[in-house]
Protein backbone atom coordinates (compact mmCIF):
# COMPACT_ATOMS: atom_id res chain seq x y z
CA UNK A 1 0.00 0.00 0.00
CA UNK A 2 2.74 2.29 0.87
CA UNK A 3 4.21 1.52 -2.56
CA UNK A 4 0.98 2.36 -4.14
CA UNK A 5 1.04 5.69 -2.40
CA UNK A 6 4.35 6.40 -3.27
CA UNK A 7 3.50 6.00 -6.96
CA UNK A 8 0.49 7.84 -6.88
CA UNK A 9 2.19 10.88 -5.08
CA UNK A 10 5.46 10.94 -7.41
CA UNK A 11 2.37 11.41 -10.61
CA UNK A 12 0.94 14.03 -8.45
CA UNK A 13 4.01 16.13 -7.85
CA UNK A 14 4.74 15.77 -11.75
CA UNK A 15 1.73 16.66 -13.06
CA UNK A 16 1.27 19.66 -11.00
CA UNK A 17 5.55 20.57 -11.87
CA UNK A 18 3.98 19.79 -15.50
CA UNK A 19 0.86 22.11 -14.85
CA UNK A 20 2.93 25.16 -13.80
CA UNK A 21 5.82 24.66 -16.59
CA UNK A 22 2.33 24.49 -19.20
CA UNK A 23 1.35 27.70 -17.20
CA UNK A 24 4.55 29.62 -18.06
CA UNK A 25 4.44 28.30 -21.62
CA UNK A 26 1.14 29.76 -21.70
CA UNK A 27 2.29 33.00 -20.17
CA UNK A 28 4.94 33.44 -22.08
CA UNK A 29 3.43 32.65 -25.65
CA UNK A 30 -0.10 34.06 -24.89
CA UNK A 31 -3.08 31.34 -24.66
CA UNK A 32 -5.48 33.75 -27.05
CA UNK A 33 -2.90 33.29 -30.08
CA UNK A 34 -3.23 29.49 -29.41
CA UNK A 35 -6.59 29.00 -29.34
CA UNK A 36 -6.27 30.97 -32.62
CA UNK A 37 -4.12 28.74 -34.08
CA UNK A 38 -6.24 26.01 -33.18
CA UNK A 39 -9.66 27.40 -34.37
CA UNK A 40 -7.57 28.16 -37.45
CA UNK A 41 -8.14 24.41 -37.93
CA UNK A 42 -11.80 24.64 -38.89
CA UNK A 43 -13.56 20.79 -38.59
CA UNK A 44 -12.00 19.22 -41.27
CA UNK A 45 -8.41 20.09 -39.98
CA UNK A 46 -9.29 18.65 -36.64
CA UNK A 47 -11.18 15.47 -37.96
CA UNK A 48 -7.65 14.93 -40.18
CA UNK A 49 -5.66 15.33 -36.61
CA UNK A 50 -8.36 13.04 -35.15
CA UNK A 51 -7.88 10.51 -37.63
CA UNK A 52 -4.14 10.72 -37.14
CA UNK A 53 -4.27 9.56 -33.71
CA UNK A 54 -6.88 6.91 -34.40
CA UNK A 55 -4.89 5.05 -37.33
CA UNK A 56 -1.63 5.39 -35.32
CA UNK A 57 -3.52 3.77 -32.48
CA UNK A 58 -4.64 0.77 -34.81
CA UNK A 59 -1.51 0.08 -36.12
CA UNK A 60 -0.36 -0.27 -32.42
CA UNK A 61 -3.08 -3.07 -31.75
CA UNK A 62 -2.58 -4.75 -34.84
CA UNK A 63 1.40 -5.20 -34.85
CA UNK A 64 0.74 -6.37 -31.33
CA UNK A 65 -2.22 -8.55 -32.30
CA UNK A 66 -0.06 -10.22 -35.16
CA UNK A 67 2.59 -11.00 -33.15
CA UNK A 68 0.45 -12.62 -30.61
CA UNK A 69 -1.10 -15.01 -33.26
CA UNK A 70 1.89 -16.29 -34.52
CA UNK A 71 2.55 -16.97 -31.37
CA UNK A 72 -0.41 -18.95 -30.37
CA UNK A 73 -1.97 -16.40 -28.20
CA UNK A 74 -5.55 -16.38 -29.68
CA UNK A 75 -7.86 -13.95 -27.42
CA UNK A 76 -10.93 -12.02 -28.34
CA UNK A 77 -9.83 -9.04 -30.57
CA UNK A 78 -11.55 -6.48 -28.02
CA UNK A 79 -9.37 -7.66 -25.21
CA UNK A 80 -6.23 -7.04 -27.18
CA UNK A 81 -7.45 -3.42 -28.23
CA UNK A 82 -8.31 -3.21 -24.71
CA UNK A 83 -5.11 -4.45 -23.01
CA UNK A 84 -2.83 -2.42 -25.67
CA UNK A 85 -4.81 1.01 -25.21
CA UNK A 86 -4.39 0.07 -21.08
CA UNK A 87 -0.88 -0.22 -21.52
CA UNK A 88 -0.09 3.05 -23.58
CA UNK A 89 -2.59 4.95 -21.16
CA UNK A 90 -0.84 3.38 -17.67
CA UNK A 91 2.79 4.74 -19.70
CA UNK A 92 1.43 7.91 -20.76
CA UNK A 93 0.37 9.29 -17.26
CA UNK A 94 3.16 7.45 -15.74
CA UNK A 95 6.83 10.19 -16.20
CA UNK A 96 8.90 7.44 -17.95
CA UNK A 97 7.66 7.11 -21.27
CA UNK A 98 7.27 3.72 -23.11
CA UNK A 99 7.71 0.70 -20.53
CA UNK A 100 5.57 1.85 -17.87
CA UNK A 101 2.04 -0.10 -19.10
CA UNK A 102 3.70 -3.10 -20.07
CA UNK A 103 3.34 -5.62 -17.73
CA UNK A 104 -0.28 -4.24 -17.52
CA UNK A 105 -1.15 -5.42 -21.03
CA UNK A 106 0.96 -8.43 -20.01
CA UNK A 107 -1.37 -9.32 -17.05
CA UNK A 108 -4.68 -8.11 -19.42
CA UNK A 109 -3.83 -10.93 -21.92
CA UNK A 110 -2.66 -13.33 -19.32
CA UNK A 111 -6.15 -13.14 -17.62
CA UNK A 112 -7.97 -14.41 -20.63
CA UNK A 113 -5.60 -16.93 -22.00
CA UNK A 114 -3.58 -20.06 -21.27
CA UNK A 115 -0.37 -19.23 -22.37
CA UNK A 116 2.89 -19.30 -20.19
CA UNK A 117 3.39 -15.48 -18.91
CA UNK A 118 6.76 -15.55 -20.82
CA UNK A 119 5.62 -16.50 -23.91
CA UNK A 120 2.91 -13.01 -24.12
CA UNK A 121 5.80 -10.95 -22.63
CA UNK A 122 8.05 -12.06 -25.14
CA UNK A 123 5.30 -10.79 -27.83
CA UNK A 124 5.48 -6.99 -26.13
CA UNK A 125 9.20 -7.25 -25.95
CA UNK A 126 9.17 -8.17 -29.38
CA UNK A 127 6.72 -5.40 -30.52
CA UNK A 128 8.38 -2.73 -28.69
CA UNK A 129 11.92 -3.67 -30.01
CA UNK A 130 10.01 -3.54 -33.60
CA UNK A 131 9.00 -0.30 -33.00
CA UNK A 132 12.65 0.55 -32.27
CA UNK A 133 13.60 -0.62 -35.56
CA UNK A 134 10.97 1.51 -36.74
CA UNK A 135 12.20 4.39 -35.40
CA UNK A 136 15.85 4.59 -36.15
CA UNK A 137 14.56 4.19 -40.02
CA UNK A 138 13.14 8.01 -39.43
CA UNK A 139 15.83 9.25 -36.91
CA UNK A 140 18.48 8.39 -38.61
CA UNK A 141 17.15 10.56 -41.74
CA UNK A 142 16.33 13.10 -39.47
CA UNK A 143 19.52 13.08 -37.86
CA UNK A 144 21.42 13.69 -41.01
CA UNK A 145 19.25 16.86 -42.09
CA UNK A 146 19.98 17.96 -38.44
CA UNK A 147 23.55 17.69 -38.98
CA UNK A 148 23.68 18.98 -42.35
CA UNK A 149 21.04 22.29 -41.52
CA UNK A 150 22.60 25.37 -41.03
CA UNK A 151 19.17 27.00 -38.68
CA UNK A 152 20.69 24.06 -35.83
CA UNK A 153 22.66 25.52 -33.62
CA UNK A 154 26.04 23.60 -32.46
CA UNK A 155 24.83 22.47 -29.10
CA UNK A 156 21.54 21.07 -30.92
CA UNK A 157 23.97 19.03 -33.52
CA UNK A 158 25.92 18.23 -30.49
CA UNK A 159 22.56 16.68 -28.86
CA UNK A 160 21.56 14.98 -32.25
CA UNK A 161 25.01 13.28 -32.45
CA UNK A 162 24.77 11.97 -29.10
CA UNK A 163 21.77 11.07 -28.56
CA UNK A 164 20.63 9.09 -32.45
CA UNK A 165 23.76 6.94 -31.79
CA UNK A 166 22.68 6.27 -28.56
CA UNK A 167 19.30 5.26 -29.44
CA UNK A 168 21.09 3.25 -32.32
CA UNK A 169 23.72 1.30 -30.50
CA UNK A 170 21.08 -0.49 -27.79
CA UNK A 171 18.54 -1.48 -30.73
CA UNK A 172 20.68 -2.90 -32.65
CA UNK A 173 22.40 -4.23 -29.57
CA UNK A 174 19.21 -5.71 -28.31
CA UNK A 175 18.73 -7.06 -32.13
CA UNK A 176 22.35 -8.84 -31.99
CA UNK A 177 20.99 -10.52 -28.15
CA UNK A 178 17.28 -11.34 -29.52
CA UNK A 179 18.41 -12.84 -32.94
CA UNK A 180 21.38 -14.32 -31.52
CA UNK A 181 19.83 -15.68 -28.36
CA UNK A 182 22.50 -14.44 -26.60
CA UNK A 183 20.53 -14.70 -23.53
CA UNK A 184 23.06 -11.62 -22.29
CA UNK A 185 20.22 -10.15 -19.92
CA UNK A 186 19.81 -13.55 -18.29
CA UNK A 187 23.27 -13.76 -18.08
CA UNK A 188 23.54 -10.57 -16.52
CA UNK A 189 21.24 -11.20 -13.80
CA UNK A 190 23.00 -14.34 -12.89
CA UNK A 191 26.11 -12.61 -12.40
CA UNK A 192 24.95 -10.21 -10.03
CA UNK A 193 23.61 -13.43 -8.17
CA UNK A 194 27.08 -14.38 -7.44
CA UNK A 195 27.89 -10.62 -6.71
CA UNK A 196 24.98 -9.93 -4.31
CA UNK A 197 25.20 -13.60 -3.02
CA UNK A 198 21.93 -12.73 -0.44
CA UNK A 199 19.43 -12.57 -3.61
CA UNK A 200 20.82 -15.40 -5.38
CA UNK A 201 18.04 -17.18 -5.02
CA UNK A 202 15.54 -14.91 -6.10
CA UNK A 203 17.80 -13.13 -8.85
CA UNK A 204 18.80 -17.75 -10.19
CA UNK A 205 14.81 -17.35 -10.40
CA UNK A 206 14.37 -14.04 -12.22
CA UNK A 207 17.14 -14.96 -14.35
CA UNK A 208 15.64 -18.85 -15.58
CA UNK A 209 12.23 -16.47 -16.23
CA UNK A 210 14.23 -14.22 -18.42
CA UNK A 211 15.94 -16.56 -19.89
CA UNK A 212 12.91 -18.25 -21.32
CA UNK A 213 11.69 -15.26 -22.64
CA UNK A 214 14.40 -14.79 -24.21
CA UNK A 215 13.81 -17.89 -26.11
CA UNK A 216 10.71 -16.80 -27.00
CA UNK A 217 11.72 -13.50 -28.44
CA UNK A 218 14.17 -15.81 -30.50
CA UNK A 219 11.07 -17.62 -32.15
CA UNK A 220 10.50 -14.45 -33.26
CA UNK A 221 13.24 -14.12 -35.64
CA UNK A 222 13.32 -17.72 -36.64
CA UNK A 223 9.78 -19.48 -36.10
CA UNK A 224 7.59 -16.38 -36.71
CA UNK A 225 10.08 -14.63 -38.92
CA UNK A 226 6.87 -13.81 -41.35
CA UNK A 227 4.48 -12.67 -38.70
CA UNK A 228 7.85 -10.66 -37.13
CA UNK A 229 8.50 -8.82 -40.40
CA UNK A 230 4.60 -8.08 -41.02
CA UNK A 231 4.47 -6.32 -37.62
CA UNK A 232 7.44 -4.45 -38.62
CA UNK A 233 6.04 -3.43 -41.54
CA UNK A 234 2.83 -1.97 -39.48
CA UNK A 235 5.52 -0.13 -36.88
CA UNK A 236 6.50 1.77 -39.92
CA UNK A 237 3.16 2.91 -40.56
CA UNK A 238 2.77 3.53 -37.24
CA UNK A 239 5.76 6.08 -37.20
CA UNK A 240 5.06 7.59 -40.78
CA UNK A 241 1.92 8.45 -39.55
CA UNK A 242 3.74 10.22 -36.20
CA UNK A 243 6.28 11.67 -38.52
CA UNK A 244 3.37 13.49 -40.54
CA UNK A 245 1.78 15.13 -37.93
CA UNK A 246 3.19 18.66 -38.27
CA UNK A 247 2.44 18.37 -41.94
CA UNK A 248 -1.17 17.73 -41.44
CA UNK A 249 -1.62 20.30 -38.83
CA UNK A 250 0.36 23.54 -40.62
CA UNK A 251 -1.43 22.39 -43.69
CA UNK A 252 -5.15 22.96 -41.93
CA UNK A 253 -3.52 25.46 -39.65
CA UNK A 254 -1.85 28.25 -41.76
CA UNK A 255 -1.82 26.10 -45.37
CA UNK A 256 2.16 26.05 -44.68
CA UNK A 257 3.56 22.27 -46.04
CA UNK A 258 6.76 21.54 -44.62
CA UNK A 259 9.16 19.83 -46.62
CA UNK A 260 10.31 16.20 -46.25
CA UNK A 261 13.82 17.28 -44.34
CA UNK A 262 12.19 19.85 -42.35
CA UNK A 263 9.68 16.64 -41.27
CA UNK A 264 12.43 14.57 -40.13
CA UNK A 265 14.65 17.17 -38.21
CA UNK A 266 11.04 18.11 -36.11
CA UNK A 267 10.90 14.11 -35.92
CA UNK A 268 14.48 13.89 -34.85
CA UNK A 269 14.80 15.80 -32.20
CA UNK A 270 11.19 15.94 -30.73
CA UNK A 271 12.19 11.83 -30.26
CA UNK A 272 15.28 13.02 -28.96
CA UNK A 273 13.73 15.61 -26.38
CA UNK A 274 10.55 13.43 -25.62
CA UNK A 275 13.41 10.14 -24.38
CA UNK A 276 15.08 13.17 -22.00
CA UNK A 277 12.08 15.63 -20.58
CA UNK A 278 9.47 12.71 -19.94
CA UNK A 279 9.19 13.38 -16.72
CA UNK A 280 5.94 14.71 -16.33
CA UNK A 281 2.44 12.29 -17.16
CA UNK A 282 2.27 12.47 -21.35
CA UNK A 283 5.21 15.23 -20.98
CA UNK A 284 2.78 18.58 -20.04
CA UNK A 285 4.95 21.32 -20.04
CA UNK A 286 8.36 19.66 -20.79
CA UNK A 287 6.83 18.80 -24.41
CA UNK A 288 5.04 21.99 -25.42
CA UNK A 289 8.36 24.25 -23.99
CA UNK A 290 10.86 21.81 -26.22
CA UNK A 291 8.33 22.07 -29.48
CA UNK A 292 8.63 26.01 -29.41
CA UNK A 293 12.95 25.68 -29.93
CA UNK A 294 11.95 22.50 -32.60
CA UNK A 295 9.56 24.02 -34.47
CA UNK A 296 11.66 27.78 -34.40
CA UNK A 297 14.17 26.25 -36.13
CA UNK A 298 11.38 25.15 -39.52
CA UNK A 299 10.37 28.65 -39.08
CA UNK A 300 6.81 28.14 -37.25
CA UNK A 301 5.97 30.42 -34.45
CA UNK A 302 5.62 30.10 -30.73
CA UNK A 303 1.95 29.73 -30.81
CA UNK A 304 1.94 27.44 -33.79
CA UNK A 305 4.46 24.56 -32.27
CA UNK A 306 1.99 24.98 -28.44
CA UNK A 307 -1.57 24.64 -30.46
CA UNK A 308 0.26 21.62 -32.52
CA UNK A 309 1.55 19.74 -29.37
CA UNK A 310 -2.17 20.56 -27.44
CA UNK A 311 -4.36 19.83 -30.32
CA UNK A 312 -2.86 16.25 -31.14
CA UNK A 313 -2.28 15.64 -27.12
CA UNK A 314 -6.34 15.81 -26.79
CA UNK A 315 -6.67 13.32 -28.83
CA UNK A 316 -4.13 11.07 -27.48
CA UNK A 317 -5.83 11.48 -23.87
CA UNK A 318 -9.03 10.51 -25.48
CA UNK A 319 -7.16 7.30 -26.19
CA UNK A 320 -6.06 7.48 -22.68
CA UNK A 321 -9.01 7.96 -21.28
CA UNK A 322 -10.43 4.87 -23.05
CA UNK A 323 -7.63 3.01 -21.34
CA UNK A 324 -8.00 3.88 -18.05
CA UNK A 325 -11.50 3.28 -18.05
CA UNK A 326 -11.09 -0.13 -19.52
CA UNK A 327 -8.30 -1.21 -16.69
CA UNK A 328 -10.24 0.17 -13.71
CA UNK A 329 -13.00 -2.12 -15.09
CA UNK A 330 -10.89 -5.25 -15.16
CA UNK A 331 -9.25 -4.51 -12.16
CA UNK A 332 -5.73 -4.94 -11.90
CA UNK A 333 -5.61 -6.82 -8.44
CA UNK A 334 -8.41 -9.01 -9.43
CA UNK A 335 -6.93 -9.99 -12.55
CA UNK A 336 -3.23 -10.62 -11.06
CA UNK A 337 -4.87 -13.12 -8.12
CA UNK A 338 -6.72 -14.98 -10.94
CA UNK A 339 -3.25 -15.06 -12.93
CA UNK A 340 -1.21 -16.02 -9.46
CA UNK A 341 -3.77 -18.37 -8.78
CA UNK A 342 -3.84 -20.03 -12.18
CA UNK A 343 -0.15 -19.81 -12.44
CA UNK A 344 -0.07 -22.42 -9.10
CA UNK A 345 -2.59 -24.33 -10.10
CA UNK A 346 -0.49 -25.66 -13.70
CA UNK A 347 2.66 -25.68 -11.72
Amino acid sequence: MKKASKKVLNITLSLLLGAVLLGGVFHYVGWENILEEIRSLRAVGILSLAGNVFLTAVTWVVGWWVLLRAYGIVIPFHRVIGARLSGFAVSYVTPSLYFGGEPVRALIVADSSSAPITRIFATIVVERFLGGLSLIFFILIGGFFAFMSPQVTHIEKQAVLIGVPFISFWIIIALIDFAGDFKWISRIIRSLGRIFTHWKGGLERAANKVAETEDEVYNAFTKHWRATLLSLLIQLVSNLLVYVRPLVFFYFSSHTILTFPQLSLVFTLNIIMSTVFWFTPGGLGTGEAALIGIFALVGIAKDGAVAFSLSYKFFELLVVAIGLVYVSHKGLGRMWHRVRGSSRNSD
